[in-house]
């Protein structure tokens, strides 16, 4: 990337060449991708025809691509005729060159191409051993396929008439699939009547075998689809972005610009939109030539103003009309009246125009922008523009059926997006170096307002005591103005003191430098002292101050300093906006909170005061002009009340005073006694066993059993040794069976040596840090499947979020209160124990729950048979006794069964099968002797009812099923593979990842998950369609599936 800047940098010094060069290139490399995209969707050489005749004897089909079947057809003209017509008395044909219109072949003297006719051609191959089908795009503008007598396709209705005749012009496909056949006599008839200047078939038809026409069929459907969705979704991008910053036109016209190319993408090539939406064929065409001519004005309007080129200009407002009065044209026109413009070149001055007037543009970006490095990427998305119209142009005059194109419309989009990241990045930096130096600079100002304040306290105290002891000692001597005066200055004092203290109070707050004391306190007994420090302010006011505060309303939690700052600041507040009347302070009790209320009877605010009063340096109705404050004290008491862990709000009306509200936590008896929070790090591991020591003298709590008796395997990740030694110690008391590794790496290797119950993680470690090991554990296990707790030093919103997003299932902040680690380890585990029994009885309940239609079957064998052969009714219906027997068991659900249990329920269920379908299904067993693990019940049945009944029994001719147990190095295989129809690679995520709600396959899903749950592998599903499928699973050696250490 260096490298590419140095360059960049080195031909700025003749920009015009080098944007000129660059140009160039990037034009080459598109041109060298349309070049390999047409190697990689190749169409073979059309084969010749003549008199009618297709001659493709001698060619595998199979093997080759899609062939055009251009050259010399059968035509006759007015006449829809079947099959049967041509071979009993066909009427006599001309010879008509596909692709091409009919032209003068029809006896109509005004030269419109309106009419219907009936082409015909014989295709001789090979005798057929698979389908093979024909791509049809671009019949004007109705028809209907008929292949050896069989109508097989229709589009529209051809008619002899206009009245009973409906047109429709989209991509459609035809089929024949008889085996053996050697000629292929192929009828389309076509009917149109819309448009005049051409009809028949106009473009290119593709014939080959079905895989190979539905190859590149669907994939230029998909890459369309893929281009629509992408193109909208970046319009709506824009649009949101526009909704938010309406003042910037540009993010609307990209919008624009986007839904106008997404819909001639929809309307054109495939003519997709037809089959989204209930439109005719007229409407198809308009939307398709509405969609263009804007999309390329609107790729005018939006270079204009990349190129900052001023608006208003009176050529852009003329073409503007000129464009929306053409488009009005284009909504009443019928369809013959559309084709006139078209054909006429009528409607090409409303792309040719605006295209060349953008050519012009783009070029005056290139040479006259000034060292701007990002005008680059609009010079690509200029050329590939280019570039795709000049290619729709030159692919609009050709009657060739391609593959749909995109690149050149996601090269533009990623220049235009790339040209509006670099934009928004280089103003995130400069907005951010902006905010970084007023952040600088409010800092100095918050430094400097607190040094002066500091360095006022001094000399403002002084002069509030001399100016006090002047007013005591001379106050007789003193007349009553000059008194007056002397108290003035006291108040005036004191209200500067106050604001002084705002000001320490604010740089504290910013420093974090305020800690809380909490106790328990009576607000009853705080607020009339308040009362009486607010006395001073009183004077002269016809205001009364009330308290409505019940002698019941219960202790509360908090710093009873910064409680009366809090009071105080809100009290001076209300007086001083409350000229008359009274001021209420009162409290109540919600939820675990007490409400307090300051109300007053003032000036009140609006809605857009409310928003900004708890800012700093704010002010209400006045200003600082007014002597009334810095707008301080207000924001002060929002972040008190936050550190206490309530909410400051207010409620006002203008002229109907205001409500301050303000929450703090009720006192209750946890808050009364200290708790003991022993911490899960110590300096040497002789702290470590006296903090085990002090756990030990706890009293116990009771915790909830679990709900499995069973041993619970824990993994301790912490690369400190004296954390596992404590945590060790807490769960001593506790049943379970506690591993511990020393860094992240290891806990790994431990994972995979069999299965574990949760694991508790440090997030600091070496190497590899805890949020890492949880996703590769997620990797692996899902979230109900494995548990991880996360231990954290810090208790930030950041180090939460990302440990829940790496896929931690809870976390303890250090350090930690050993009850609640106890009681977090409890749920989790019980969680994962949870969805463990859940899945046993899933298991048991699908058993259970029988098929009736095999029921009936297999009893209508069993009568069957009492018929023929008793001797095999008899052991049909023992074989049927054991199947049900075994599915009713109670051991399906317990955790583990013996090898030998499973395999006699499964050879009881293949017995049955075997006598119903007799020689359609085949079983070969190739069991190892002495071999007779411990495995989860209701493993191998389902498989091998899902290989018989999903993969076997669709062939018609059945197939064959093998049961394999084999010794394995990890422990033992299991294997069931069938020659059957076999799956897709989507079809086997679909099948391990079913729930009850699906249909089939539930047992497998179930299957994989329990085997996931217990040993941390699940099934190995290989399938080839056509070949058959094996699914395969290992049971690990016994010692190891426990987990222990």
């Amino acid at each position: 990337m260096s490298n590419f800047m140095i360059m960049m940098t080195r031909l700025f010094k003749h920009k015009k060449i080098a944007y000129l060069l660059i140009a160039i290139l990037f034009l080459t490399c598109l041109t060298g991708l349309r070049l390999v995209w047409s190697d990689i969707f190749p169409t073979s050489q059309s084969l010749p025809i003549e008199n009618g005749v297709l001659d493709m004897r001698g060619i595998d089909l199979e093997a080759s691509h899609a062939f055009y079947m251009d050259g010399e057809w059968l035509f006759y003209p007015e006449q829809l005729l079947t099959g049967q017509d041509v071979q009993t008395a066909a009427p006599p044909s001309q010879h008509i060159q596909v692709p091409g219109s009919w032209g003068n072949l029809l006896s109509r003297d005004d030269g419109y191409a309106y009419g219907y006719g009936t082409y015909r051609l014989r295709i001789l191959t090979d005798p057929l051993v698979q389908p093979v089908s024909i791509w049809v795009k671009g019949i004007q503008a109705s028809s209907e396929i008929e292949i050896n007598g069989d109508e097989l396709a229709a589009l529209g209705r051809p008619a002899a008439s206009a009245n009973g005749y409906s047109p429709k012009n989209v991509s459609y496909t035809a089929t024949y699939s008889v085996e053996g056949t050697t000629e292929l006599d192929v009828l389309i008839r076509v009917a149109n009547y819309d448009k005049p200047s051409q009809g028949g078939i106009t473009r290119s038809l593709r014939f080959g075998s079905l895989a190979a026409i539905d190859n590149v069929r669907w994939y230029s459907i998909g890459f369309q689809l893929v281009t629509f969705v992408l193109l909208v979704l970046h319009s709506l991008y824009a649009f949101i972005l526009y909704y938010f910053n309406w003042k910037e036109r540009t993010l609307l016209l990209t919008s624009l610009l986007l839904i106008a190319v997404a819909i001639s993408v929809a309307a054109g090539h495939d003519h997709l939109l037809m089959l989204w939406l209930p439109i005719n064929y007229t409407w198809a065409i308009k939307i398709r030539l509405i969609s263009l001519m804007w999309q390329i004005f609107l790729i005018l309007l939006l270079f204009r103003r990349f190129s900052a080129a001023k608006p208003g200009n009176v050529w852009v407002r003329a073409f503007t009309i000129s464009l929306v009065a053409f488009t009005a044209v284009l909504f009443a026109a019928p369809a013959d009246v559309i084709d006139i413009l078209v054909t006429y070149k009528v409607i090409y001055f409303f792309f040719f125009v605006p295209f060349i007037w953008f050519i012009g543009i783009a070029g005056g970006m290139i040479f006259n922008k000034k060292n701007d490095i990002d005008i680059i990427f609009l010079l690509l998305s200029a050329v590939s523009i280019i570039s795709n119209l000049l290619w729709s142009f030159a692919s609009a005059s050709k009657d060739v059926t391609t593959v749909y194109y995109p690149l050149d419309i996601m090269a533009a989009m990623i220049g235009f997006s790339t040209y509006w990241f670099k934009k928004y990045y280089r103003q995130s930096r400069e907005n951010s170096e902006l905010y970084e130096q007023l952040k600088k600079e409010d800092k100095l100002k918050d430094q400097f307002l607190a040094n002066t304040s500091h360095e006022l306290r001094t000399p403002l105290h002084g002069i509030m005591n001399i100016a006090e002891t002047v007013v005591t000692k001379e106050k007789e001597r003193m007349n009553a103005s000059s008194i007056k005066d002397m108290e003035l200055l006291i108040k005036i004092s004191r209200r500067m003191s106050h604001m002084l203290g705002d000001l320490l109070d604010v740089a504290r707050l910013k420093e974090h430098r305020i800690a809380l004391k909490q106790e328990p306190l009576h607000i009853q007994s705080l607020v009339p002292g308040i009362i009486a420090m607010l006395a001073f302010l009183m004077e002269g006011k016809p205001v009364r101050l009330q308290m409505n505060i019940a002698d019941s309303t219960p202790l509360v939690m908090a710093d009873e300093k910064r409680l009366v700052q809090i009071m105080y600041n809100l009290l001076h507040n209300a007086l001083k906006y409350t000229e008359e009347g009274q001021i209420d302070i009162s409290a109540e009790v919600r939820g675990g909170f007490v409400v307090i209320h300051v109300s007053d009877t003032g000036v009140g605010m609006d809605k857009e005061t409310q928003e900004r009063i708890f800012r700093p340096y704010e002010q209400g109705a006045y200003g600082i002009s007014d002597g009334r404050g810095m707008g301080l004290g207000l924001s002060i008491c929002k972040q008190l009340v936050e550190l206490h862990g309530g909410e400051l709000t207010v409620r006002s009306s203008p002229g109907q005073g205001s409500t301050f509200s303000f929450q703090l936590p009720l006192a209750g008896d946890e808050h009364l006694a200290p708790s003991l929070n022993p911490a899960l790090s110590a300096a040497a591991l002789s702290q470590a066993e006296m903090a085990a020591g002090v756990l030990a003298s706890l009293p116990q709590e009771s915790i909830p059993a679990l709900l499995n008796d069973s041993k619970v395997h824990i993994l301790a990740v912490d690369d400190d040794p004296v954390n596992l030694s404590v945590l060790a110690g807490i769960l001593s008391s506790e049943p379970y069976q506690l591993t511990t590794a020393h860094s992240a790496r290891e806990a790994l290797e431990l994972l995979a040596t069999g299965a574990w119950d949760l694991v508790i993680a440090d997030v600091m470690m070496p190497q590899m840090s805890g949020y890492e090991l949880t996703q590769r554990i997620r990797e692996h296990y899902s979230l109900s499947e494995l548990p991880v707790l996360l231990l954290t030093a810090r208790s930030q919103s950041t180090d939460i979020y990302t440990g829940f997003a790496s896929g931690a299932n809870d976390y303890v902040t250090k350090p930690v209160d050993a009850l609640e680690l106890k009681y977090r380890i409890k749920a989790l585990i019980t969680l994962k124990q949870s969805i463990h029994k859940r899945l046993r009885m899933e298991a048991a309940y699908l058993q259970a729950q029988i098929h009736p239609h095999f029921l009936f079957n297999t009893l209508n064998s069993i009568m069957a048979l009492s018929m023929t052969d008793t001797e095999k009714m008899r052991s049909l219906v023992e074989a049927f006794s054991s199947y049900l027997r075994i599915s009713f068991d109670f051991l399906n659900t317990e955790e583990l069964v013996e090898l030998s249990h499973e395999l006699e329920l499964a050879k009881a269920y293949l017995y049955v099968e075997q006598e119903r379908f007799e020689e359609r299904l085949s079983v070969e067993w190739d069991i190892e002797q002495g071999l007779n693990p411990l495995l989860p019940p209701l493993t191998i049945q389902p498989l091998i009812e899902n290989a018989v009944k999903h993969g076997l029994l669709k062939r018609n001719k059945g197939g064959t099923v093998l049961i394999r147990v084999a010794r394995v190095d990890q422990g033992t295989l299991i294997e069931v593979r069938d020659n059957g129809i076999g799956i897709s690679q989507e079809t086997v995520h679909q099948l391990l990842n079913r729930t009850m709600s699906g249909k089939s396959g539930i047992g497998v899903a179930n299957t994989n998950r329990r085997l996931l749950q217990l040993y941390g592998q699940g099934l190995l599903i290989q399938s080839t369609p056509d070949e058959g499928t094996s699914v395969s699973f290992i049971i690990p050696d016994q010692q190891k599936s426990k987990g222990s250490p």
